[in-house]
């Protein structure tokens, strides 16, 4: 294939088609922020309740950078809802060249072994199999989907999921006992299987995926209510002794959204700070 010459223009996206599914939350808002800075048009896809949210990005966007931008409520879990939604894309925008395959939930504090969820108030095996759907289950059918458009417009496209190193590692509590409950980790282990395995399938159709699996990631909404004892041990789980800024995210989705990583097929780009090398 040719590649253009000058490297930092194979980052640039102008004229493309990017969605980002989360896209109202801390990681899909920058997600869809790095993709309008290099010249894409972007659809801003979250759940219907957040819609005014996800018009509010799509705004700023649009106004900051002059790009096309607008925004979608879709439940990510319905695959005829996700069909629907990427016809009205491709409509409005033409085309679908990048997906940002991103939306997700967090698990429960609530150890496996006890039977009721007091956070969410319910059973804790209908939390876990909540979570399961939305962070498993959804990545799934917004893939599938979009690489179904992909390959019908013929000129393949790049996908990129979220992981996450909770695919990878047992998360610490506070006290450095295992406290949380696996539903999250095991669908993000999940997540970077159907990444590896699916790549594996539609890169035949010059279709690429591959994931991103951040480690700590500091979000203010999260973590802004969390106790400080909790607090350090995520800031101090990993060598660089800090959590992770959401903006230091942009460059590693942005790279493996664009040319610059041609070659990479099911690969998981870890951002850790170094976490795993412990």
């Amino acid at each position: 294939m040719e590649l253009n010459q000058n490297v930092l223009d194979r980052f640039r996206l102008d004229g493309k088609v990017a969605v980002v599914t989360g896209a109202a939350g801390n990681i899909g808002s920058h997600s869809a922020e790095a993709f309008a800075q290099v010249g894409a048009n972007v659809a801003i896809v979250d759940l219907p309740v957040c819609l005014d949210r996800s018009k509010e990005v799509a705004k700023r966007l649009a106004d900051q950078y002059g790009v096309k931008a607008m925004a979608y409520g879709c439940e990510l879990t319905d695959e005829k809802q996700v069909a629907a939604m990427f016809d009205q894309i491709e409509a409005d925008f033409g085309s679908v060249d990048v997906v940002h395959d991103n939306a997700g939930v967090g698990g429960s504090p609530t150890p496996d072994i006890e039977e009721w969820d007091g956070e969410h108030n319910m059973a804790h095996i209908d939390h876990w199999r909540q979570v399961i759907n939305i962070n498993l289950v959804s990545i799934y059918i917004v893939a599938v989907a979009a690489a179904r458009v992909m390959k019908r417009e013929g000129h393949g496209g790049s996908i990129v999921i979220t992981g996450s190193l909770a695919g990878q590692n047992v998360n610490q509590g506070p006290l450095w006992q295992t406290q949380d409950d696996s539903s999250y980790g095991t669908a993000k282990a999940g997540v970077l299987y159907f990444t590896k395995h699916f790549a594996s399938q539609v890169i035949r159709y010059g279709i690429r995926v591959n994931s991103l699996s951040p480690g700590y990631c500091y979000s203010p909404g999260l973590h802004s209510g969390f106790p400080k004892e909790v607090l350090d041990v995520y800031d101090h789980s990993q060598p660089i002794d800090r959590m992770m800024q959401v903006e230091e995210l942009q460059a590693a989705i942005l790279f493996l959204a664009s040319d610059a990583s041609t070659y990479c097929v099911g690969t998981d780009l870890l951002v850790d700070g170094g976490h795993k090398n412990w």
